[in-house]
């Protein structure tokens, strides 16, 4: 009896293994490039109660008789076959449409791979074998994006791994001539943003002023037309100032006032802004002609401005005082009023020179932005390594055979790697690690052929030599069918519990012999 007690264990224990590769089965059903698995059992050993024998030429032959002892799982295989395709339109969403895996991993040796890291600036390939330089696994999962530095990355941050595009670096002079310009650039810049403002306070206290003038000029046209009278301080009771004069009255102190401010507020601030100006200006010109001397671009022209504009405080006329002592006011000194319009004319002439200023300076720096900036090319390497796109880049996109390039802020077609596929002999043996990765085993086949470590034509390129191609804007769905898994589902909880009546039926009986000593 106790054997059938041990037989519905070993069943129950088998249909609970069963009902647990069920459970993952359907929890990952919405996970991407997810590989289903099932369970297959085997019959556990057989006790031998007799044994067959051959026939005589008495009788016949007779077969032996066992017992069997139960079960055991056989096997839990990862079934391979493809998940459908979902279309998500986003450009680093990429679905294998056959066979392969993308390769991704983290970083074994830092000295081993030229990575961007901080100010130091890496050509992306690695020194030696994949293997030696990263710790390798594989993915059927292409949700994959851009890191801060633009290398392609898997959700968890594993690197992409595959054919680097022509990467150069900047020379160590060229680093060190783009940085000193671009840092005398942002000092021009603030001594550039600071003259600007004052130059609209210059212009806005000009512009008052030429108002205050024409003002003053109407009030008195208006008074001289009324007879020009003037108040009688004398008179008792005392007499209401006539309209006309208090008018132009109002019209001269307005007119003084503007004037202290067009002094204090706009000359004075514009002139104690310009000898920083034209120092640092000074200074960028040495940069450019550094620039052109080392021959390290196309030749930049010099930066001029005049900035005589302000000139000394003569250029300027004396404060308005056109009311005499007796009351009475003076014509307006259109000489003042000329030299005004003048200065309004010259910063006009200013503002456009400063906007000539200001886009040659911005032409310099994108000059020394792209001295200090990696150039790519239209080409591959043909070494191992990480895809990187600019930050820089426009756009990009990736082709069927796993090419990526990028439209560089200049409007041209760069290449920024190639994705390279990972194939095995026996995708079934392939040992999951989570995380949507898998990693090879001793019954998967190896990528390295040759056992010297793993390199670059072991990866295949997508499309070629029974390697899967590559669909952008698209992700493989897992290839969990629910309608299958429930049916499996049904099947083992039948089982379970037709295991379980053997216990409770071999436990009655057991009972039924306990009871025979009664």
């Amino acid at each position: 009896m106790l054997r059938s007690l041990y037989s519905g264990i070993s069943g129950m224990k088998n249909f609970q293994t069963k009902l647990d590769v069920i459970g993952n089965n359907i929890a990952n059903v919405n996970t991407y490039g997810f590989k289903k698995s099932r369970t297959t059992f085997k019959d556990l050993i057989s006790q031998q109660i007799a044994g067959a024998g051959a026939a005589t030429q008495n009788r016949g032959g007779i077969n032996a008789q066992q017992v069997g002892l139960g079960t055991q799982i056989s096997s839990i295989d990862t079934i391979h076959t493809a998940g459908a395709t979902q279309t998500t339109s986003r450009t680093l969403d990429l679905a294998l449409t056959g066979d392969g895996f993308f390769p991704v991993g983290t970083i074994k040796d830092v000295g081993r791979v030229g990575i961007d890291r901080g100010n130091q600036l890496g050509n992306n390939k690695f020194t030696g074998t994949i293997d030696r330089a990263m710790d390798v696994n594989y993915t059927r999962a292409g949700n994959l994006y851009l890191d801060d530095r633009g290398y392609i990355v898997t959700s968890e941050g594993m690197f992409l791994i595959g054919e680097t595009g022509e990467k150069t670096l900047p020379k160590d002079n060229e680093i060190t001539q783009g940085n000193n310009a671009l840092a005398q650039i942002s000092a021009f810049g603030n001594s550039y943003k600071d003259t600007l403002d004052a130059l609209k306070v210059l212009e806005q206290r000009t512009n008052d002023l030429l108002t205050a003038y024409q003002d003053y000029d109407d009030a008195y046209t208006t008074w001289q037309n009324a007879g020009s009278p003037l108040p009688d301080p004398t008179a008792t009771p005392p007499v209401e100032e006539d309209v006309s004069y208090k008018a132009l009255t109002n019209a001269h102190d307005a007119l003084s006032n503007i004037y202290d401010n067009f002094e204090s507020t706009g000359v004075s601030i514009f002139n104690n802004s310009l000898p920083n100006f034209d120092n640092l200006l000074e200074d960028l010109n040495d940069q450019i002609e550094i620039f052109n001397m080392l021959e390290i671009t196309s030749s930049l022209s010099a930066l001029n401005v005049d900035s005589s504009l302000a000139g000394e405080d003569e250029n300027y006329p004396p404060g308005p005082d056109y009311q005499n002592a007796d009351g009475s006011f003076n014509d307006l000194n259109n000489n003042e009023e000329e030299r005004i319009k003048q200065l309004a004319s010259d910063i006009t002439n200013f503002k456009i020179n400063m906007d000539k200023i200001g886009q040659s300076v911005a032409q310099f720096e994108s000059v020394a932005e792209d001295l200090i900036t990696p150039k790519w090319s239209d080409s591959l390497s043909g070494d191992a390594g990480f895809i990187q796109i600019p930050l820089t880049a426009q756009s990009f996109s990736v082709s069927p055979d796993g090419a990526v390039t990028f439209i560089n802020e200049k409007g041209e077609l760069n290449v920024a790697g190639q994705i390279r596929i990972a194939n095995f002999a026996n995708a079934g043996g392939l040992e999951k690690v989570g995380g949507n990765l898998f990693r090879e085993s001793g019954n998967s086949g190896t990528i390295d052929q040759n056992n010297n470590g793993i390199e670059l034509d072991e990866l295949l390129i997508p499309g070629s030599d029974g390697a899967s191609s590559i669909v952008s804007g698209a992700l493989e769905m897992s290839n969990v069918d629910l309608s299958e898994e429930f049916t499996e589902m049904i099947v083992a909880q039948r089982g379970f519990q037709s295991n379980t009546k053997i216990i409770t039926t071999s436990d009655e009986i057991l009972q039924e012999i306990m009871g025979l000593k009664r």
